[in-house]
C-alpha cells in the first residue's frame, strides 16, 4: 500500500524549514516503516525540500521521491496545505495520507478496515467554521446547506482513488475561488479541506470512520463526548497514535508542560539514527 507525505516550501527560502518541524517528518516516516515494512512510502516534495533531505542524508527513508503536481492559483499564504490537495487530485491507487507531524507508534493497520474511510477525529464546528452566511462562502459556485460539522484530516485512509480526486478538485477549485475572493485567514483552508471531505462523505453516502472515538470541539479547544465509530478514545490512543497540530507551538515555547529539549530527545530516540546532523537547519 502507498503511504504519502507531502512537504511544500511555500515560502521558497530555507528561513522555512526548523530541525523541529524536520524532525518530526523524519519520524512519522521512520515509525510507519519500522512497523509497516510491507508498504511503500512515497514523499512529495519541491526541489529545495528534496535538496534538504539529501544533504541531511535522511531521503533514503522514503522508498518514491515525487515532485509537486504544478502550481494552481491559490494564495499559499492562507492555503499552505494545498499541495496535498494537488497531489490527491492525481490520485489512481488507494492510499493513506499522513500529514508530517502524524506518528504512528506500534503496528496499526490490523485495526483499520480498509476499504472505509478512516480520518483522524470528527470535529464539532459550530461557532468555528464559516458558515453559509459567511460573505465569502456565499459567494462559492458550489451551492449547499453547509453544516459545521467536520473531520480532522491529519491521517487519512482513502479507499477509492475516484471519490480522493473529486474531492481533492473540488476543493482545490474551492480554495482557487477564495483566492480570487482574497479570503483572509487560513479558516477558509479547513473549511475547503476539513469541512468539505465531510460534507462529500455524508452527501455521497460513504462509510467513514475515525481513529479517536472522541469529539474535538473547535471553539471549546477541548475533547468532549465519545461515539461508537471510533477505534480509541484520545486517552486510549496514545500508545498508538500522535497528531502533534497545535501542540508543536507550546513544544517550541516551552509552555503548558512542554519542553522542546524534551520533545528532541524523545523524537531523536524515536528513529535512533545516530549521525542524523541537524546543524546546517537555523531555526530551531
Amino acid at each position: 500500500m502507498k503511504i504519502i507525505w507531502v512537504l511544500e516550501n511555500i515560502e521558497k527560502n530555507k528561513n522555512f524549514y526548523s530541525r523541529f518541524n524536520i524532525l518530526l517528518l523524519i519520524t512519522s516516516v521512520h515509525l510507519w516503516k519500522k512497523n509497516h515494512p510491507e508498504d511503500t512510502c512515497v514523499l512529495y516534495a519541491d526541489d529545495m525540500t528534496i535538496d534538504l533531505l539529501d544533504n541531511i542524508k535522511v531521503i533514503r527513508f522514503w522508498d518514491e521521491i515525487k515532485p509537486l503536481p504544478k502550481p494552481r492559483k491559490i494564495n499559499k499564504s492562507v492555503f499552505w496545505a494545498s499541495a496535498k490537495l494537488q497531489v490527491l487530485a492525481e490520485i489512481e491507487d488507494p492510499i493513506i495520507l499522513m500529514d508530517n507531524d502524524t506518528h504512528i507508534y506500534k503496528p496499526f493497520k490490523q485495526y483499520l478496515d480498509l476499504e472505509k474511510v478512516y480520518v483522524t477525529n470528527y470535529e464539532i464546528g459550530k461557532g468555528y467554521y464559516p458558515t453559509a452566511i459567511d460573505p465569502f462562502v456565499q459567494k462559492l459556485s458550489y451551492k449547499t446547506r453547509w453544516k459545521t460539522k467536520s473531520v480532522n484530516v491529519s491521517f487519512l485512509n482513502l479507499p477509492d482513488p475516484n471519490f480522493t480526486r473529486r474531492y481533492a478538485e473540488e476543493s482545490l477549485n474551492m480554495m482557487e475561488e477564495f483566492t480570487e475572493l482574497k479570503a483572509p485567514n487560513s479558516q477558509y483552508l479547513i473549511f475547503a479541506e476539513q469541512l468539505l471531505l465531510s460534507h462529500m462523505l455524508d452527501k455521497e453516502n460513504i462509510e467513514n470512520r475515525s481513529i479517536i472515538s472522541t469529539y474535538w470541539d473547535c471553539k471549546e479547544w477541548e475533547w468532549g463526548e465519545e461515539h461508537e465509530k471510533g477505534i480509541w478514545s484520545v486517552y486510549e490512543s496514545e500508545k498508538y497514535f500522535k497528531h502533534y497540530g497545535p501542540l508543536k507551538g507550546f513544544i517550541l515555547h516551552n509552555r503548558a508542560d512542554q519542553n522542546y529539549d524534551r520533545e528532541m530527545k524523545h523524537l531523536l530516540n524515536c528513529i535512533n539514527f545516530p549521525n542524523l546532523d541537524l546543524s546546517s537547519i537555523k531555526k530551531r
